[in-house]
């Protein structure tokens, strides 16, 4: 048993034991390409053949740990521990001080296989989705953080299923990229988002972050089917905390999810 790189030719039998569980078909399918340049691409071969993969991609002060899979016949053997721990050995050799992952709430297994290697529960969030639709708001890019400063309440906001430290200089890249949204009433900020393109799904808008009033939530939803609308996006994807209390018409609500931190 071997823990190496993994390679283009590990794609097949990997997909051939991978099955997702919400479409059967599973999506590091459509990022093994861009994997095997970015981060850290693992594989865990027996007797030539590889029975699991685990991706690591870094950041700023991070290691995002994903992509963990393992062949049915060999789970339950430690084998998806050892790929998690080896992604963390080469982050700590880079100096990484943390590792983030995240987890269906509903996969009990894989959310306890994470608190045995020291994996903490650092927030949760939810998936909805909506359909793109031609809107009018009154949203604007924001353009300082002061505008948003009493909105933020969250260590984190997601970006193409990965979750970011969501800092005073991440809230100036975003500005200066116009990815961050703001609702505005009587120039008292109500309500701000994040949104990004999806890396995964190249017709796919995503809303990474979302908070404030009921109102102000609606019209940056409003904004976002929109923008959709205006792209010709095939869907639009809203990661938003589980204390953040989404209600609109066309909203579907699909799934939890736990974040995972671990300090290295």
């Amino acid at each position: 048993m071997q823990i190496r790189k993994a390679t283009k030719s590990d794609k097949k039998p990997v997909l051939d034991f991978c099955q997702s569980p919400y479409s059967g078909i599973d999506y590091i399918a459509n990022v093994w390409d861009f994997w095997l340049r970015d981060g850290v691409f693992l594989a865990m071969e027996r007797k030539g053949k590889p029975i699991g993969v685990c991706h690591a991609s870094f950041s700023k002060n991070q290691v995002w740990v994903e992509g963990l899979r393992i062949n049915p016949k060999f789970r339950q053997r430690g084998y998806g521990s050892s790929l998690v721990l080896k992604t963390e050995q080469i982050a700590k050799m880079k100096n990484y001080k943390i590792s983030r992952m995240i987890i269906s709430n509903g996969n009990k297994k894989s959310i306890k296989l994470a608190k045995s290697l020291g994996y903490k529960i650092e927030d949760k969030w939810y998936l909805y989705n909506i359909k793109p639709k031609r809107k009018q708001s009154l949203v604007i890019p924001a353009t300082n953080s002061k505008q948003i400063e009493n909105l933020i309440d969250s260590d984190t906001y997601s970006k193409s299923w990965k979750w970011f430290a969501f800092d005073k200089p991440a809230i100036s890249e975003l500005i200066k990229k116009r990815k961050i949204l703001v609702f505005a009433h009587n120039k008292k900020s109500l309500a701000v988002g994040i949104w990004n393109d999806s890396e995964i799904d190249n017709d796919v808008l995503q809303v990474g972050y979302l908070n404030g009033t009921k109102a102000g939530m609606k019209n940056i939803l409003y904004y976002i089917q929109n923008k959709g609308y205006e792209q010709n996006s095939k869907r639009i994807q809203i990661l938003a905390q589980q204390k953040v209390k989404l209600n609109m018409k066309d909203l579907d609500k699909r799934m939890l999810f736990c974040l995972m931190k671990k300090d290295l």
